[in-house]
């Protein structure tokens, strides 16, 4: 640190607290907050004028840049800039169960009754309770929009796929021939994937059947993977890797299984 009669210094170049923590989008308070507890990400003060810190304004610039790369950056982007600090999504989400709670509380007769004192007993909780937990279940799709989710699980478990057979040349290299399903053993699909695909299933089984059923055709008319092969994979895997259970993965796959052609 200098002092203000060092030359390299001029006072032009030079910002105080208040500037500085004005750049990184924080009151001056909690600059001095960093400072006083030794935060690393703070740099140090180029001069001291006057017993104030002072910093050079290209230092200043740095952090600046530093702090909106950094997680505490990129979080403060995408505030929704309320009250609770949420990002932008999560606000939305808040404000749609904030308004539909407070229809179902307040809005509706047969529950406001609920609020008299009288009527206030642990069984009218437990109802009202369990209609706003209603509320929740069936706004999933609010929450994480299937029509994109369908979408995104399509495409990893092909990717997961892709990878399986570029690693494994040697059934490529093969004659042509009727794929049976010993051949396609050694598909894989990822734990993440696996686990979003389980998620998909227990929350979203009508659309995760749409959604498996166009990775089996996709499969089949990319790498000639018989139906039956993409099938066993993923519910191997949603078992193993997704923590679906068995009977679960076993009754929903039932009914993805092409019934069996009589003579």
């Amino acid at each position: 640190m200098v002092d203000l009669a060092t030359p390299e210094l001029s006072g032009a170049q030079l910002i105080g607290v208040p500037e500085m923590a004005e750049l990184g989008g924080i009151t001056a308070s909690t600059l001095r907050a960093y400072i006083s507890r030794g935060n690393s990400e703070v740099p140090q003060p180029q001069a001291l004028v006057g017993g104030r810190d002072q910093w050079a304004r290209a230092v200043a610039d740095d952090w600046v840049e530093a702090r909106q790369r950094s997680h505490e950056g990129v979080r403060a982007t995408m505030s929704a800039g309320d009250r609770d600090q949420l990002s932008r999504g999560a606000a939305e989400v808040r404000d749609h169960f904030a308004a539909d709670f407070h229809g179902t509380l307040w809005g509706r007769p047969d529950v406001r009754k609920r609020w008299i004192l009288r009527a206030r007993n642990e069984d009218s909780v437990r109802e009202i309770a369990d209609a706003l937990a209603w509320n929740v279940a069936s706004s999933l799709d609010r929450v994480l929009p299937t029509h994109l989710l369908d979408h995104t699980v399509e495409n990893a478990v092909l990717h997961d796929f892709a990878e399986a057979i570029d690693l494994n040349r040697e059934v490529q290299a093969r004659p042509k021939k009727s794929a049976k399903a010993k051949d396609w053993l050694h598909l894989w699909v990822s734990r993440p994937v696996a686990g979003m695909l389980a998620w998909f299933i227990r929350h979203h089984p009508e659309s995760a059947h749409y959604s498996i059923g166009e990775i089996t055709r996709e499969s089949h008319t990319r790498w000639d993977i018989p139906a039956k092969g993409t099938l066993s994979t993923l519910r191997q895997y949603v078992i193993t890797e997704g923590n679906l259970s068995v009977g679960d993965a076993e009754s929903f796959f039932a009914l993805l299984t092409p019934p069996e052609k009589n003579d």
